[in-house]
């Protein structure tokens, strides 16, 4: 076995910590425009009228943007090198984030207020699409086989961690100020103090060397001059792309933002829950479902991505329609149409039912990273993980937040499915995901990243690796 994995540059821990960290920060910045949706339309969109669904579809937008931001960064992972990657991407989030909170109102520069805030999602989502990717692959290839879902799952937690200081500063920034202080100034404090998050974080990836495994392909001169192109004609890449985008991206995107996004808007506008209870009861169930993300990923060391990522998927399709019924039945069983307090028995309900929610989004997202990144050759990896993860976790799923709303908002149904009838595009999704998993998609755990085939190694060759120094 070569040496590439028994002697990385790294150590370890800084790796996990320095890609942890950064993309922590990627993702604080991305869900910040999904919670201040409403601080955004009331100040960057005309006075008369709701505009929030418009200013969810310019928020959307970023993931609509994310493939294509994919095909840039990957070309520059697969070509130059992991590292410098999410160095750019991370830069590009932290300026894009810190211009949304200095985009001056609606009543100051008219609909250049909502375009400049399109341009900065747009950017955003150029970044993530770069950042995501090459923090699971960094870590991957410094990884023994038999724990890089271990290792990977710390890039997975990111996700709820991200979004736990994200309603913290949130929460916070509220509560310090008047409500109509925090409407008309407040809500930029969260972008701006963004900066200072993105800086440290570039500081301690700076130090940082390259991945062994690309060195050794580098130096080797195997790397790929046109990884793009490689990517969509390579033999059979296009179709491992299509099962990673539809048998585990797509779905585990929208279930990701039905447990968060969904739900939250969906206790503000249909359960009609004070904001501050939604807050905090999205913020609980956050900080204790965290650990799970790790926790599945190390899960998918011992027992196989497949058997974990189809465990979460058939229980999101059995826990999304169960839980936002539970969750008017106890908000709102009267059905009341203004905002109301409930006692505490009944917010511990709702934390704990959208906990287990949280736990089936866990088990789905994971083993994902080491899923994905397992399934494509090392010299094109970056380009083709990064094309499929962006265009069904950001293109298809992302847009679940979205599409999840205008549904409701378009569709004539009863008055009985009408707060649930959003609630059908992540149900098709998942389901397809189980049927694609079940038919078409091979376990993956056992692939040695140092071959450019793709193939579980032997006992032989995974006793060999886990023997290594990390």
């Amino acid at each position: 076995m070569d040496t590439i994995q028994t002697k990385p540059k790294n150590n370890i821990l800084t790796v996990i910590i320095a890609s942890s960290a950064g993309t922590l920060i990627e993702w604080y910045d991305m869900f910040l425009a999904i919670i201040l949706a409403g601080s955004l339309a009331v100040n960057l969109f005309p006075a008369e009228g709701s505009h929030f669904l418009e200013t969810l579809a310019v928020v959307a937008s970023s993931f609509m943007f994310r493939p294509i931001g994919s095909l840039i960064f990957g070309n520059i992972g697969d070509r130059i090198g992991r590292k410098y990657s999410f160095l750019i991407s991370l830069i590009l989030m932290g300026a894009s984030t810190f211009l949304i909170g200095c985009i001056p109102g609606f009543s100051s520069i008219g609909w250049a207020a909502p375009i400049l805030l399109l341009i900065c999602r747009l950017m955003q989502g150029l970044a993530i699409s770069g950042e995501y990717a090459g923090a699971v692959i960094y870590v991957a290839e410094h990884a023994p086989t038999n724990r890089r879902g271990f290792y990977t799952g710390f890039i997975q937690a990111t996700v709820p961690i991200g979004l736990l200081i994200c309603l913290s500063v949130i929460f916070i920034t509220r509560n310090s100020m008047s409500e109509e202080d925090f409407t008309r100034y407040g809500w930029r404090i969260p972008f701006l103090l963004s900066s200072v998050l993105v800086i440290l974080s570039y500081i301690i990836r700076k130090k940082l060397h390259e991945s062994p495994v690309f060195e050794e392909l580098k130096k080797a001169g195997k790397t790929s001059k046109s990884p793009v192109k490689e990517a969509f004609t390579t033999k059979g890449n296009v179709k491992t792309m299509l099962k990673a985008i539809f048998g585990g991206n797509a779905a585990q995107s929208s279930v990701m933002q039905t447990s968060l996004f969904v739900t939250l808007f969906f206790m503000q506008r249909a359960v009609k829950l004070e904001e501050t209870t939604v807050l905090m009861i999205t913020g609980v169930v956050t900080l204790f479902s965290a650990y799970f993300y790790q926790y599945f990923g190390a899960l998918s060391d011992r027992i196989g991505r497949k058997r974990v990522l189809i465990g979460g998927l058939i229980s999101s399709l059995i826990l999304i329609p169960l839980s936002f019924y539970l969750f008017m039945e106890i908000g709102n069983p009267d059905r009341l149409t203004t905002v109301h307090e409930i006692s505490n028995i009944a917010v511990l309900q709702i934390m704990g039912v959208s906990f287990l929610l949280s736990i089936a989004g866990a088990a789905t997202y994971g083993p994902l990273g080491a899923f994905m990144l397992e399934i494509f050759p090392t010299k094109i990896r970056y380009t083709s993980m990064g094309f499929a993860q962006n265009m069904g976790n950001g293109f298809i799923g992302g847009a679940t937040t979205f599409v999840t709303e205008f549904i409701k908002t378009s569709f004539m149904v009863s008055a009985v499915l009408a707060p649930f009838i959003g609630l059908i595009y992540p149900i098709f999704l998942v389901g397809l995901a189980i049927i694609v998993n079940i038919l078409f998609i091979p376990e993956t755990y056992r692939t040695d990243l140092t071959e450019d085939h793709k193939g579980d190694v032997d006992e032989n060759q995974l006793h060999t690796i886990d023997s290594g120094k990390v």
